[in-house]
């Protein structure tokens, strides 16, 4: 730290530079370990890291920090037709987008105003939907948001010379707070009464939930007014399984907020 001064631009060089050595000097005891610091020793340094996923079933949606937004996180979000974003400082388990992004805000407040450190990361999970969406047009359309996205950082040339138009936001963004799930009470079968993508008030039945062995049925409502905008791909469920989120716009939980 005694390195750094008043030029921001030279502090994210000098930091970006103890960043790749100290990943380099990680340790790794498994195959998994290994791959993980491989992972990380190619990102530490980036301006931008997206981290893609799938859900069980889902609308496209993002996980990002506050401090993307509003900035390049709705920047991404318009990009590639985000239908909701989510979004904590620390969601717990410490997920590989915030590894490489929140050591920036925690260094700068450490430093103060007089080492300036701007946020040198922007990073997101996108979730490409689910498991069972996997068609040409949607990895064509996916890939070309994130082209896009790069165009608009200035990254990419467009094709043409001309940057695509940007397209309008598709929903405000909520807490990852807010995003409760669905759990099941017992085991059962699943049947779901609502598609990912429905407006839902407290109450309003999402799934039933039905004893094999008895046919009981247990009908499981929303959890809070919002958005449910995933479920799970199973269709039987064991007891404490978490079978869907619905997204609301209060935020309400704590802890590790990526668990269910």
């Amino acid at each position: 730290m005694d390195r750094l001064g008043a030029d921001a631009a030279e502090n994210v060089r000098l930091v970006r530079g103890a960043l790749r050595e100290a990943v380099a000097a990680l340790g790794a005891s498994s195959p998994l370990e290994s791959l993980r610091k491989t992972l990380l020793g190619l990102a530490i340094d980036a301006d931008v890291v997206l981290d893609l996923h799938c859900d069980g079933e889902a609308l496209l949606h993002i996980y990002t920090t506050p401090q993307t937004w509003p900035g390049d996180g709705q920047l991404l979000a318009r990009c590639i037709g985000a239908e909701l974003a989510l979004l904590a400082e620390r969601s717990g388990g410490d997920p590989f987008d915030e590894a490489c992004s929140m050591l920036w805000p925690q260094l700068a407040e450490r430093l103060g105003p007089a080492k300036p450190l701007p946020p040198a990361c922007m990073a997101a999970t996108i979730e490409l939907r689910g498991e069972a969406d996997v068609r040409h047009d949607l990895a064509a359309a996916d890939a070309q948001g994130i082209v896009n996205f790069l165009i608009q950082r200035g990254v990419v040339a467009p094709e043409g010379g001309v940057p695509p138009v940007l397209p309008p936001l598709k929903r405000e963004a909520t807490p990852l707070a807010g995003s409760i799930p669905v759990v099941a009470p017992t085991g059962g079968m699943v049947v779901f009464l609502q598609l990912p993508g429905t407006p839902v008030v407290a109450g309003q039945p999402l799934v039933d939930l039905i004893d094999p062995l008895t046919g009981q049925v247990t009908t499981l409502g929303a959890p809070v007014d919002g958005l449910f905008f995933a479920r799970d791909l199973r269709r039987f469920a064991v007891a404490g399984m978490s079978l869907g989120k619905v997204a609301g716009r209060e935020a309400t939980r704590a802890g590790s907020l990526l668990s269910a």
